[in-house]
């Protein structure tokens, strides 16, 4: 019985510190009922529902350029999911149906209010999110001037900027991806898009060697994306035989701990970087 009782006062005491966006999510609604009844209450997209919720929460109680960002994005997903929920007919309840449909169209006018929400912060993930729709280079420009200023930058920034900067000035996505990489704490998390572009980067370098073992640990990440880039990587690689041989036991001996993955950036290669 005391466990229990110290048990609960924990609980408690953690969602008077950190707020409740953490909680689960009745204990959101119930603080914020307007976060909830702003989204559809039909059993569809339940899942992308209650990621809506509990980053519309995390937006309220830290407004920083980075909550505001996933909370856009999880609206995305959600809207993405009702809409398709809604063209395949799978819900035949005609309240839910007009529930999904409010939603929908409510979406817009909350995603906006969430961008005003940000207008006197350095914001370069909302920048992102504003170019990803609109591709207007003012909002680039604003993100790369914010990118600068912020003491905190999403990945997904980092990652814009090297895919960007890839086309036109090699050393510079070079930077940016050994920025992204900083962003890791364990394998696991480096990005695909960082593996793909350390592989067309040491191509381009004519470093081969250094290029196929990117390969190699990309397979281990993602084996179907790594095939399908690896047919590109077939096809403009020059390397003999013994390159090859070399690259394979590189990735072998790096893939023979099964716990390469989750293992800290400090096991990482520093000479691939």
């Amino acid at each position: 019985m005391r466990y229990w009782i110290f048990l609960i006062a924990v609980l408690l005491t953690g969602c008077e510190d950190g707020g409740v966006a953490d909680a689960s999510i009745w204990q959101i609604c119930e603080k914020y009922p307007d976060i909830c009844e702003a989204t559809h209450s039909g059993a569809l997209c339940s899942i992308d529902r209650s990621d809506v919720i509990r980053n519309l929460a995390k937006q309220k109680e830290q407004l920083s350029s980075i909550t505001t960002y996933l909370a856009l994005k999880s609206l995305d997903n959600y809207k993405g999911c009702l809409e398709n929920a809604f063209i395949s007919e799978a819900v035949r309840n005609k309240s839910d149906k007009q529930s999904q449909i409010t939603t929908i169209q409510n979406i817009p006018q909350l995603q906006q209010s969430l961008v005003v929400s940000t207008r006197t912060l350095y914001r370069p993930e909302v920048n992102l999110w504003l170019w990803t729709k609109s591709q207007h280079q003012n909002n680039w420009d604003s993100m790369v001037n914010g990118f600068e200023s912020a003491e905190q930058v999403h990945l997904d920034v980092y990652l814009a900027l090297m895919t960007e900067a890839a086309e036109r000035d090699l050393p510079k996505a070079l930077e940016y991806a050994r920025m992204a990489l900083q962003q890791a704490d364990v394998i696991k998390d480096i990005p695909a898009p960082v593996y793909e572009f350390y592989i067309g980067y040491y191509l381009q370098q004519n470093e081969l060697e250094k290029a196929a073992i990117w390969q190699g640990l990309y397979s281990a990440l993602d084996e179907e994306k790594a095939n399908v880039n690896g047919r590109y990587f077939r096809l403009n690689q020059q390397m003999t035989p013994s390159q090859i041989q070399a690259a394979q036991d590189a990735v072998d001996q790096l893939l023979f701990d099964a716990k390469w993955l989750n293992k800290t950036m400090s096991s990482f290669p520093k000479d691939l970087k």
